[in-house]
């Protein structure tokens, strides 16, 4: 079984595969970012890797959203 983790950049925390993140995560994202993310999920699409193009969008609409709001911060060296 492959190891599922949080789809947070560099979060990296493991989470059941149904899941989209920690818990943490999760309810760092607005409402209805999660439940878009929610209302397109599939029941089994992460045992068959086959989620909606809907599901998709909405996963990259999260993810656009992170880095607009938490941008990476610069390692100092």
């Amino acid at each position: 079984m492959s190891r599922h983790t949080c789809h947070w950049p560099s979060c990296g925390k493991t989470v059941p595969p149904k899941l989209w993140g920690c818990k943490a995560h999760w309810y760092a994202l607005p409402k209805p970012l999660r439940d878009r993310i929610w209302a397109t999920y599939r029941p089994g699409q992460e045992i068959t890797k086959t989620p909606s193009a809907d599901y998709v969008q909405a996963a990259e609409e999260v993810r656009a959203w992170i880095i607009a709001n938490h941008p990476p911060q610069e390692k100092l060296l």
